[in-house]
C-alpha cells in the first residue's frame, strides 16, 4: 500500500515541477540547435558504426575522422559558394542597374485591367508606406548586424560541439535510461525504442530520396530556363527571368509539400496523406522549416506510442480487479 504524501513531500514535488517547467522555458532557445545536432548525429551514426568496425572498435577515432571530414566538406562548400557569389557580384551589379532602369520605365506606364486604369507608381507608393509601417513596428535587434552575426556564430558553435558529443556518446543515452526502469519493463521499452528507431530510419531514407528528386528538378528547370533564355526562345528581360525562376522554385516547393512528402512519407510511415499535408502546413506556419522537417516522423512516433499504450497498457488498466471471495454459508444448527 502506498504511503500518503506528507506536506513537505508535496512541497518538494511542487518545487521540482516548477523548476523543470522553468528550466524548459528558459532553455527554449537552445532546443532548435540541439535538435539540429541530434538529427545530424543520427544521420551520421551509421557511417560512424561502419568505420568503427573497420577500425577494430575504436569509436573515438571513428568519430574524430567522420567529424573532421564533415567539417571540411561544409567549409569547402561554404567557401565555394562564397567565391562564386563574390565572382558574380560585378555582373549582378550591372544586371541590377539595368533591371532598376527597366522597372522605372514600367512604373511610368499605366495599364488597363478589367476596365480600370492602374497606376503602378501609386501602388508602389502605397506598398512602401505599408512596408515602412511594418518595419517600424518590428522591435530592433539588440546589437544590430554585428550582434546577429555573433549570435549565429555562437549557435553554430553550440551545434558543432553538441554534434561531436552526440556522435560519440549518443548511442548510450537510450540504454542508460532503460536501465533506470524496473527489470519487468525493460524488454517492452527496448521493443518500443526499436520501433521508434525504425520510424526515424525510414524517415531519413525517404527524406534523402525526396532531396535527390528536388535537386534533380531544380537543376533541370534552372538549366532549361537559362538555355532557352540564352538562345532567345524566352522573350524576357533579366528581371522577367528572375521572376520566372522564383515562380518555378515556388512551384517545385509546393510539389514537395503537397505531393512528394504526403505520398512518400505517408506511405512509408503509414500515415494518411491528408494528415501529412495539414501537419506540414501547420508546422511551416507555427515553427518554420525545422518544424516542418521533423513533424511527420514526430507524428509517426506519437502513433507508435498510442498503439503501444492501447495494445499493452489499456487492457491492464481496464482489467477488472478480483473481488473479495464469496462468503461461505453458515452451517445450519444441529
Amino acid at each position: 500500500m502506498m504511503k500518503s504524501l506528507t506536506p513537505f513531500s508535496l512541497l518538494l514535488l511542487l518545487l521540482g515541477t516548477v523548476g523543470i517547467v522553468a528550466f524548459i522555458l528558459i532553455s527554449a532557445p537552445l532546443w532548435p540547435a540541439l535538435l539540429v545536432a541530434a538529427l545530424l548525429a543520427y544521420l551520421l551514426n551509421p557511417v560512424v558504426n561502419l568505420l568503427e568496425k573497420r577500425l577494430g572498435g575504436r569509436r573515438n577515432l571513428a568519430v574524430i575522422l567522420i567529424y573532421t571530414v564533415s567539417i571540411l566538406i561544409l567549409a569547402g562548400f561554404v567557401s565555394a559558394v562564397g567565391a562564386l557569389i563574390v565572382g558574380r557580384v560585378p555582373a549582378w551589379s550591372l544586371e541590377l542597374g539595368d533591371a532598376l532602369i527597366e522597372m522605372e520605365q514600367w512604373l511610368e506606364r499605366p495599364f488597363i485591367l478589367l476596365g480600370f486604369t492602374i497606376e503602378p507608381q501609386a501602388l508602389l507608393n502605397y506598398a512602401q508606406q505599408i512596408g515602412a509601417s511594418g518595419v517600424a513596428a518590428i522591435p530592433a535587434v539588440p546589437g544590430g548586424l554585428l550582434g546577429g552575426i555573433a549570435d549565429n556564430l555562437l549557435w553554430s558553435l553550440v551545434i558543432l560541439i553538441s554534434l561531436y558529443y552526440l556522435m560519440r556518446d549518443g548511442r548510450d543515452i537510450a540504454p542508460s535510461l532503460v536501465r533506470l526502469l524496473p527489470p519487468a519493463y525493460q524488454a517492452e521499452t527496448n521493443a518500443l525504442l526499436a520501433d521508434i528507431d525504425n520510424v526515424w530510419r525510414v524517415f531519413l531514407r525517404v527524406q534523402l530520396l525526396i532531396f535527390i528528386i528536388l535537386g534533380v528538378l531544380l537543376v533541370l528547370s534552372t538549366t532549361l530556363l537559362l538555355w532557352f533564355f540564352r538562345r532567345g526562345w524566352l522573350p524576357l528581360s533579366p528581371v522577367g527571368l528572375v521572376i520566372l525562376l522564383v515562380l518555378v522554385y515556388a512551384a517545385i516547393q509546393q510539389i514537395d509539400n503537397l505531393w512528394l512528402r504526403p505520398q512518400y512519407m505517408g506511405h512509408a510511415l503509414k500515415l494518411h496523406p491528408g494528415v501529412v499535408v495539414v501537419a506540414l502546413l501547420a508546422a511551416l506556419v507555427l515553427t518554420g522549416v525545422l518544424g516542418a522537417l521533423v513533424i511527420v516522423p514526430t507524428l509517426a512516433t506519437l502513433k507508435i506510442l498510442a498503439e503501444f499504450f492501447y495494445d499493452r497498457w489499456l487492457p491492464k488498466i481496464a482489467e477488472p480487479r478480483p473481488g473479495p471471495p464469496p462468503e461461505q454459508p453458515a452451517d445450519p444448527p444441529q
